[in-house]
């Protein structure tokens, strides 16, 4: 679905991402992780097209991103900041309406159709009851599920998230990532999630991508990842490293 081949970034001549090579298959969920300043969040903004690669390509269903319009591309990819959605005067129904916007043509307005699936979504983020509330006025945990309901009614197939759990305690937290982890079961979405909770990317990721000065430095399992060893040379910690007691997924004390 996602290919990244040999791509670099630089910015002013200092380089931010040195050939990134990649494949993301369709259904997966893939964690980035690694130090601050990795490069985690270039890489998502790169696959967004946000920004263009200094050098490289990225093949987003057969065709490099740069090539998409902007319209287009968010009929099929969905991306969700760290700072969630702005706290605008808007109801929540009117802002998760808004994820349709890729859909409509100029000038149409949102059809039945877009309205039940608006209410459905609502439903299954459990927002129903927060429908007419002002996003102004909700916690940043309730602007994030939000965020996911809104990002639910565009249809992508790949959704982007970037340090999503960021500010929110460890209750939000959790019920953010298993809303999209019920959404990538259900719909075969994939999902390409920047987290620094290393536990958290060990429990809800397939896949794990070690970055570190903007190189790829290992990928694999939790399993092959969350290793005294790899963890002691990236982060320059020295982890302990336990099994979970219900899913016996490596888990890290500090």
């Amino acid at each position: 679905m996602l290919e990244i081949i040999n791509v670099s970034k630089q910015v002013d001549g200092k380089p931010i991402l040195e050939n990134i090579n990649l494949n993301v298959q369709k259904g997966k969920c893939i964690g980035l992780i690694g130090p601050n300043g990795a490069g985690k969040s270039t890489i998502i903004k790169l696959i967004s097209a946000l920004e263009k690669p200094s050098s490289g390509q990225i093949n987003f269903m057969g065709k490099n991103v740069q090539g998409w319009s902007v319209k287009k591309l968010a009929k099929h990819m969905a991306v969700l900041t760290q700072e969630g959605l702005a706290p605008y005067p808007i109801t929540v129904y009117d802002s998760v309406l808004m994820g349709r916007y890729p859909h409509l043509g100029f000038f149409q307005r949102e059809s039945k159709h877009d309205h039940d699936l608006v209410s459905n979504v609502l439903q299954i983020t459990g927002l129903s009851n927060l429908r007419d509330q002002l996003i102004d006025t909700l916690s940043g945990g309730e602007r994030q599920r939000v965020a996911i309901a809104k990002a639910m009614v565009q249809q992508p197939q790949l959704l982007l998230l970037d340090e999503p759990t960021t500010f929110l305690d460890i209750g939000h937290q959790m019920n953010i990532l298993r809303l999209v982890q019920d959404w990538q079961k259900r719909e075969g979405l994939t999902v390409i999630m920047v987290l620094h909770d290393l536990n958290l990317a060990a429990q809800f990721c397939d896949e794990l991508v070690l970055m570190d000065h903007g190189k790829i430095v290992r990928t694999g399992s939790s399993e092959q990842i969350i290793a005294k060893e790899t963890l002691e040379n990236v982060y320059h910690a020295h982890p302990e490293i336990v099994r979970h007691p219900k899913t016996n997924i490596p888990q890290i004390l500090l």
